[in-house]
C-alpha cells in the first residue's frame, strides 16, 4: 500500500457575505471538482484525494474550501448552517467563474454539497458524497440540548473544541491516540492537517474552529429536516461511498448497510458504494479510501 504524502496546496481567498473564505487548490485540469468538508475540520482533509489525482495525472482541478468558522475562514461570522455554506460554494463557483463542478463533500460537507445541488442545479454536474449526506439516526426528544446531541454523535472532535495545547506536538499527540486517526491511521496528510487546525491564543494553542459554528451547523445537520434531505429532493447523479465503521473506528458505521440500501434502491439518482476496511476518517485520509473518492469524481473511472 502506498504511503500517503502530502502536497501542499496553493491558496486563494474569496469574497462571502461577511469577509474573505479561504480556498485551496491543487492541480490545474479542465475539470473542476469543488470539495467541502466534515463539521470541525478544514480543506486538508482532502490532502490524499489530492495526491491521488495529482499522480494519476487526472485532468482535474481540486479546490477545497475551509467553511466559515473553521481554518483559515475561522474568523468569518455566521450565519451557519449547510444552506450558509452551500451558498459559500456557489459564491466561491462565481468567483472562479466556473459554470458547473462535480461538488466532492465528505461528513457534513456531504450533506452541503447535496444542498448546494439544489439551491443552484445548474452548477452542479455530479456530487461524490463520502460519509454523508444520509439523514443520520439520533435520539431527538422535545428538550434536547443540542450540544449534547453533537457530542453523542462527534464525541472528541467537539471535545477538543475545549482544550488548549502548549505545543503543535501536544496537539498531534492527541490525535495519534485517536482509534480511528491515530495508530495505524496516522500518516503524512494527517500530519498536516492536524498541524494547520491550531491557532494562537495568548500563550497556548487552541483546535482553529468556532464552537459555536459546529454547534449551529450540528443542529442543521440532525434537526433541520429540510436541510438534511436535500438528497431526496436534488436528480444530480450522484456517488455515494460509505464506511462500514465510524468515527471511532467501530462497527457499525456511521450509517448502516439497511439504510444505504434502502436509500439507493429508492433514489435512481445515487448509486451507494461500501469502501471496505474504511472509517469514517480513513474513507478520506487513507491510501485505499482516497483512491476511491478519487475515483469517484473521474467520470471514466467511477468504482463499480
Amino acid at each position: 500500500m502506498v504511503t500517503p504524502m502530502w502536497i501542499e496546496p496553493t491558496t486563494l481567498t474569496v469574497p462571502v457575505e461577511g469577509g474573505q473564505l479561504t480556498v485551496a487548490r491543487w492541480g490545474s485540469g479542465e475539470r473542476v471538482v469543488l470539495a467541502s468538508h466534515g463539521i470541525t475540520a478544514n480543506h486538508r482533509s482532502f490532502g490524499e484525494v489530492a495526491s491521488q489525482l495529482l499522480d494519476r495525472g487526472a485532468d482535474v482541478t481540486l479546490y477545497a474550501v475551509d467553511h466559515r468558522g473553521r481554518g483559515g475562514s475561522a474568523s468569518l461570522p455566521g450565519p451557519y448552517g449547510l444552506a450558509a455554506h452551500a451558498h459559500d460554494l456557489v459564491a466561491v463557483l462565481d468567483h472562479l467563474d466556473v459554470g458547473s463542478a462535480t461538488l466532492l463533500g465528505h461528513s457534513m460537507g456531504a450533506f452541503i454539497a447535496a444542498v448546494a445541488a439544489e439551491l443552484a442545479p445548474s452548477r452542479v454536474e455530479r456530487l461524490v458524497v463520502v460519509d454523508g449526506a444520509l439523514p443520520i439516526p439520533v435520539d431527538l426528544p422535545d428538550d434536547a440540548d443540542i450540544e449534547a446531541v453533537v457530542r453523542s454523535v462527534i464525541g472528541p472532535a467537539l471535545d477538543r473544541l475545549d482544550r488548549t495545547f502548549a505545543s503543535p506536538e501536544e496537539y498531534v499527540a492527541m490525535w495519534q491516540e485517536h482509534p480511528a486517526v491515530g495508530g495505524r491511521y496516522f500518516n503524512d496528510v494527517t500530519d498536516a492537517y492536524v498541524r494547520y487546525d491550531l491557532a494562537t491564543d495568548g500563550s497556548v494553542l487552541r483546535p482553529n474552529v468556532s464552537k459555536a459554528a459546529v454547534l449551529d451547523d450540528g443542529e442543521s445537520t440532525l434537526v433541520d429536516t429540510e436541510a438534511r434531505t436535500a438528497l431526496e429532493r436534488i436528480t444530480t447523479p450522484t456517488v455515494l461511498l460509505w464506511a462500514p465503521r465510524g468515527l471511532l473506528d467501530d462497527p457499525p458505521g456511521l450509517f448502516s448497510a439497511e439504510q444505504v440500501g434502502e436509500v439507493a434502491a429508492r433514489l435512481p439518482h445515487v448509486r451507494a458504494v461500501q469502501v471496505e476496511d474504511a472509517n469514517h476518517y480513513s474513507i478520506v485520509f487513507g491510501s485505499h479510501g482516497a483512491a476511491m473518492v478519487a475515483d469517484a469524481v473521474e467520470p471514466d473511472a467511477s468504482p463499480t
